[in-house]
């Protein structure tokens, strides 16, 4: 499979020496290479090793990195709903809600959005019900922070 050749030369070439002088750069480090895996392998439906990576993500990325880490939980949460383990879902979903609230990035609100969509059909079970409520209004607080980037949707009020 090439996908998975792919992700063993990545891990093989890690050792190398990543430019990281730049404020700006990410370094390709094992967290990033995780996360990428995760990414691949839900991608080939291969869900529990996808969620083995993610679940890696995080925790190489819990001690900062906050942007990051945010888009790793979300990933983390997204394999869970996938695979149908709800409550699982849901307890990293808090997590993610208390993931830096103040970052403002276009990519986490997007994936955000992605997130809630698919957690929408699930609404009946009260657990996600009830995240669904905090999700939302932890959403308006961070459309208000980016409010000079993102145009208001027609109607002129964040969703």
């Amino acid at each position: 499979m090439p996908a998975a050749r792919a992700l063993d030369e990545a891990r093989s070439r890690l050792e190398g020496s990543a430019d990281t002088a730049h404020p700006w750069l990410s370094p390709f480090d094992a967290a990033a290479l995780a996360s990428e895996s995760a990414l691949a392998m839900r991608d080939l439906g291969r869900l529990d090793d996808a969620l083995a990576h993610a679940e890696q993500a995080v925790s190489l990325r819990e001690a900062g990195r906050a942007r990051s880490l945010a888009l790793s939980r979300i990933t983390l949460v997204d394999l869970h709903v996938r695979r149908g383990d709800l409550d699982a879902a849901v307890s990293v979903g808090h997590d993610l809600l208390s993931t830096s609230p103040t970052l403002g990035s276009i990519r986490v609100v997007h994936q955000l959005d992605d997130l809630r969509r698919a957690l929408e059909p699930y609404k009946t079970f009260g657990p996600v019900r009830e995240y669904l409520v905090r999700f939302d209004d932890a959403r308006r607080a961070r459309m208000l922070l980016l409010a000079d980037i993102i145009p208001l949707p027609p109607g002129g009020t964040p969703i």
